[in-house]
């Protein structure tokens, strides 16, 4: 005899364009909003507390910059492509900061 789980209904309102767009990222990953709540819920039960830093990370503080804001536009519209951190146009601060991410993001992708 198959056992069944017992599982609670839970509901939570959320901005409508927020839904709209998770719900399509979500789907790149097969899953559900349900399913994502539950992977979540997993992860707070297995690590005792929220398993990501809820501080504002580097990445935000240069997506605000304006004229990286203004690069990454041209770069949707097929008007640039670049290979080296270097070569997109911020201020020294922010470039020290895109190269740090972009050395991380190449161990990852290994």
């Amino acid at each position: 005899m198959a056992t069944i789980s017992k599982t609670e209904l839970f509901r939570a309102r959320i901005d409508r364009g927020r839904k709209a767009r998770t719900e399509k990222i979500l789907k790149r990953y097969g899953l559900t909003p349900g399913e994502a709540v539950n992977v979540f819920l997993a992860k707070v039960e297995e690590v005792g507390g929220i398993p990501f830093d809820l501080r504002p990370t580097e990445t935000s503080e240069f997506l605000d910059n304006p004229e990286f804001k203004q690069h990454l536009a041209r770069m949707k519209a097929g008007k640039v492509r670049y290979t080296d951190a270097k070569e997109i146009p911020v201020d020294a601060a922010t470039q020290k900061k895109i190269a740090a991410i972009t050395t991380v993001w190449k161990r990852v992708k290994k």
